[in-house]
């Protein structure tokens, strides 16, 4: 038996590895997404033939065609799970899930939640955020505060030894969206959409009737985009999207911009 040198052996070897084709692999099959543009020349908001998939890939709602401007208030209505706050997502590039068509918004948009994030900052800091809190003057900071009704928290605000962690834990629920309030209140007139997701959600209706109209106020150069269920922040809208069974009905009220003209022009309901 003719023995095989470790080099020949080795050699030998490899040639056979080398032989052996390479499993391919696994073809990586991406949902198709949302096309998003954002038009630093525009105010408006555009959808067009915009349709958002769930978590198994199948359509879940689709928002057809629309454009909102500056000046109109737009109430998403619809119940639990339909997807009201998908295109909110889709529009921060934030829809995971897949879809198909297209948004077009401005880059000044600011989201603010239901339970408003509270980053590693002093109570200044969280209300200028995302920004510096050097952006803001101090007065604007507390003009802020003052307005969403947290004017008992002013001497606290720039106490470094109360960040992000304390206040989630020491502010009630109500004390959490007059935080994003006063946020908004703060960045307003750089703001062109605002989109808010129950921002009331926890207010008393005391709170609810001052500061939603405050809002409204400040942001009336813009459009203010807001998912809530409350019946009675809608004669503050002008427009409606209904969400029901995985479409949305868009509906203006008469004394506003013409809707298009296959819009269901049924009035207004909110869920």
């Amino acid at each position: 038996m003719k023995k095989l040198s470790v080099k020949n052996f080795l050699s030998k070897l490899f040639r056979k590895k080398a032989a052996a084709p390479a499993p391919a692999p696994a073809a990586r099959v991406n949902p198709p997404g949302v096309t998003l543009h954002q038009d630093a020349g525009s105010a408006d908001v555009v959808f067009t033939n915009l349709v958002l998939h769930g978590p198994d890939g199948a359509p879940l709602v689709d928002y057809g065609s629309f454009t909102m401007q500056p000046g109109d208030r737009v109430m998403i209505a619809g119940p639990a799970g339909c997807g009201k706050s998908a295109a909110l997502a889709a529009m921060r590039n934030a829809w995971l899930l897949g879809g198909s068509g297209e948004i077009t918004v401005p880059p000044e948009i600011r989201f603010v939640p239901q339970e408003e994030y509270f980053p590693d900052r002093n109570l200044r800091g969280i209300v200028c955020a995302p920004d510096n809190p050097d952006k803001f003057t101090r007065e604007q900071v507390v003009q802020a505060l003052t307005d969403a009704g947290l004017g008992d928290f002013v001497d606290a605000m720039d106490d470094v030894t109360k960040r992000g962690e304390y206040w989630k834990n020491t502010l009630s629920g109500g004390q959490k969206n007059k935080v994003g309030f006063a946020g908004i209140f703060l960045h307003a007139a750089e703001t062109k959409v605002l989109i808010v997701d129950e921002i009331t959600a926890a207010l008393d209706a005391k709170s609810e009737t001052e500061l939603y109209p405050r809002l409204l106020e400040r942001m009336k150069h813009g459009i203010v985009i807001s998912v809530a269920h409350h019946s009675t922040l809608a004669p503050q809208h002008n427009v409606f999207a209904k969400v029901a069974d995985g479409k949305v009905t868009y509906t203006r009220t008469p004394d506003t911009k013409p809707a298009p003209a296959n819009t269901n022009q049924a009035p207004p309901k909110v869920a």
